[in-house]
């Protein structure tokens, strides 16, 4: 899909329905909203928005108080009144599409809310991830709930014993067998410093179950989002019902509001920025090539932002970082739009799906590279002379700068490896 056309489908959409940048507010308006944007429409549309407009053949009808209308040139689905954010909001966007390469070979969603309106828009909303060490962020707020009804005690003290060794994110893996924690200590590294064993402590007295049972209560509309073990999974519809949960907790000033708080602005790995003097209350989530983080903005206009996306075998670096800082400043730049009685509760989504790892071309940054040569190997060539034969390249051309970096091809794996040094120590990037 060609990113440019991100705009134009959107304000046909918005033409279709009588009110485009004009201004204009369609006559019956109800408390919700959908825009959707396929693909297919992005790859068909090849007329301005409003020549599109002119000679679609528009269907009309009305059921429960809204009004659907299709249009065949544009192939867009509307539901309900159109609240748009401005065309200004939609050119940045397309700069940042154009920007990063990762849009074309790598899987991205993200959500925003304005927390006052409830006026959303979500990028690529139905895609699943693995959700990583975010979940530890509603699973915290779970305990919280069951603290604030008498059901936990946050003073109560855990020994960390072997059985809650672990190893990736986290401090505890350090300290000796035998130490104290209180339930709040716990919860604090969770949050902050995303402590796996800490994690394994609080999970052993407030099992899964009743988290799930949490998960459902607060309106989580996917079962596997509401899982906290066996491959727990996110996506943008049930992060912001997370976000929304943790915003109206610390906003109701309860005895753990202020914990709560405190813990999630002080999360390292900051990824998500907010601007000027807002502060920025999140959880993060980073698991091989998965790399979130779940964040509120609260300042002069309190939104949500969560940014998902599997880089696969990408090597996560400085640009990836950039990239969560470019949409977090789009979308602080642009907050205030989502204001007004005809932005509540609207919602809009856009579909803008990566390539299908065959039909990827290759890319010319180097770290790129090495990972799409991989994931072109595992999913769709049987070999590197295949890959290169369908893509009519020279082994060299791939080989030689993969050598660079200090990967060899694998016949063995069919796959990049680090190259081993002189001594037959494996050698290349660190984890």
């Amino acid at each position: 899909m060609h990113c440019g056309k991100i705009l134009p489908v959107i304000m046909t959409a918005l033409l279709l329905c009588g009110c485009g940048n004009s201004g204009a507010v369609p006559a019956a308006v109800t408390s919700a909203e959908e825009i959707t944007v396929t693909e297919a429409a992005a790859e068909t549309l090849t007329e301005t928005a409003s020549s599109a407009a002119e000679t679609s053949s528009v269907t009309e009808t009305s059921q429960t108080a809204e009004t659907e209308y299709t249009s065949s040139a544009a192939q867009t689905e509307i539901s309900g009144p159109s609240y748009d954010l401005p065309e200004e909001f939609y050119n940045e966007l397309d700069e940042i599409i154009h920007e990063y390469p990762h849009f074309e070979y790598y899987d991205i969603s993200f959500a925003y809310e304005d927390m006052e309106t409830g006026m959303k828009f979500m990028f690529n909303p139905d895609k699943h991830y693995y959700s990583a060490s975010v979940m530890k962020a509603p699973y915290m707020l779970y305990i919280y709930r069951l603290a604030l009804a008498g059901k936990a005690d946050t003073s109560q003290k855990l020994v960390y014993s072997e059985k809650y060794s672990r190893g990736g994110t986290g401090i505890l893996k350090n300290e000796e067998f035998g130490g104290e924690y209180t339930v709040e200590e716990l919860i604090g590294l969770c949050l902050e410093e995303s402590d796996n064993a800490a994690f394994a402590m609080l999970r052993d007295i407030f099992p899964e179950e009743g988290y799930t049972e949490f998960m459902d209560d607060i309106g989580i509309p996917h079962s596997e989002d509401s899982k906290a073990f066996s491959q727990p999974q996110i996506c943008c519809e049930s992060a912001l019902i997370i976000s929304r949960q943790i915003y109206n907790f610390i906003k109701e000033g309860n005895p753990y509001s202020e914990n709560m708080k405190y813990h999630m602005t002080h999360s390292r790995n900051e990824m998500i920025t907010g601007g000027g003097d807002s502060e920025v209350i999140r959880k993060y989530g980073w698991y091989e090539g998965f790399f979130h983080d779940m964040a509120l903005i609260c300042g002069e206009r309190d939104h949500s932002l969560t940014i998902m996306t599997n880089f696969d075998m990408l090597e996560i670096g400085d640009e990836e970082y950039r990239l969560f800082r470019s949409i977090s400043k789009l979308f602080y730049k642009y907050s205030g739009a989502a204001a007004g009685e005809y932005a509540e509760d609207s919602v809009i989504k856009v579909y803008h799906p990566r390539q299908e790892v065959k039909e990827m071309a290759l890319p010319k940054d180097p770290y790129m590279l090495l990972s799409v040569l991989n994931m072109k190997l595992r999913d769709a060539y049987p070999d590197l002379e295949a890959l290169c034969e369908d893509m009519d390249t020279d082994i060299s051309s791939v080989s030689e700068p993969m050598a660079k970096l200090g990967y060899v091809y694998s016949k063995e794996e069919n796959q990049f490896i680090p190259a081993p040094d002189k001594n037959g120590e494996v050698s290349g990037l660190s984890d």
